[in-house]
């Protein structure tokens, strides 16, 4: 029967979650040296195979892994994973199994924080229309000297609650990922607060979430290639629609 993977913690380390995807149960077993947590899905076809059903679960996948988080740091896999049988899951994970311990272990019990940025001016900009090479220069330093005068204060003020930082930009926002200790989470938030508003920026704060952008190892350390999962058996509800 196919089944549905949702993440990896550290072995030995198993949560009770009762219902998952497509309201199927939720099972979790050793592999590899990771314990994996999975669900049998018998029609994947049926309760995945229409925007709204697919809608509904990635909702259920994300409760899946807020009711692990809560007990210990999983690590997700892409949604939606699908494997033949419980048979393809060492094959699956072989490509991975040592990036995903690394990762573990590099993590520990730290949960990810994001903050993400919008600012006025990049909001009523109209970045449909085409502008000179000077334009585009001057945006481009402008906006780089904003989101360099962000990433400062945030960093300056969570100093002594943030393991790590790492960025990415969107088309109209750019996005803080902070790696937070469990037992400095209250710490990390009140001292985000303590550093007041920035003009003319807007700041979201989510989570905590799973560290899922902290997968992968910090730039300039040795990385997994990267022909892991998606070049194996397994299959995506995407692929197969």
């Amino acid at each position: 029967m196919p089944i549905l993977l949702y993440c990896a913690t550290q072995f030995g380390s198993s949560v009770n979650v009762m219902a998952g995807v497509c309201d199927c149960a939720v099972r979790s077993q050793e592999s590899a040296g990771l314990w994996v947590y999975w669900s049998e899905i018998a029609n994947p076809e049926a309760c995945l195979g229409d925007a709204e059903s697919l809608k509904k679960a990635a909702l259920q996948f994300r409760q899946v892994l807020r009711e692990i988080l809560a007990v210990i740091t999983p690590l997700p896999f892409r949604f939606p994973t699908l494997l033949e049988t419980t048979d393809a899951l060492e094959q699956y994970l072989a490509g991975e199994q040592e990036l995903y311990r690394a990762a573990l272990a590099r993590i520990g019990d730290c949960v990810q924080y994001e903050i993400a940025a919008s600012w006025a001016t990049d909001e009523q900009a109209d970045l449909a229309t085409p502008v000179s090479g000077r334009e585009y220069l001057k945006r481009r330093q402008e906006s780089t000297g904003r989101i360099a005068a962000v990433d400062g204060k945030l960093k300056s003020v969570t100093t002594d609650s943030v393991r790590e930082w790492r960025g990415r930009q969107e088309r109209k926002t750019h996005c803080w990922f902070a790696l937070v200790s469990r037992d400095k989470r209250e710490q990390f938030v009140a001292s985000l607060r303590s550093a007041g508003p920035s003009e003319g920026v807007r700041l979201r704060l989510s989570g905590p979430w799973p560290p899922s952008e902290f997968i992968k190892p910090p730039s300039g350390q040795e990385s997994v290639k990267e022909d892991g999962p998606e070049s194996v058996i397994a299959r995506t509800v995407a692929g197969r629609l």
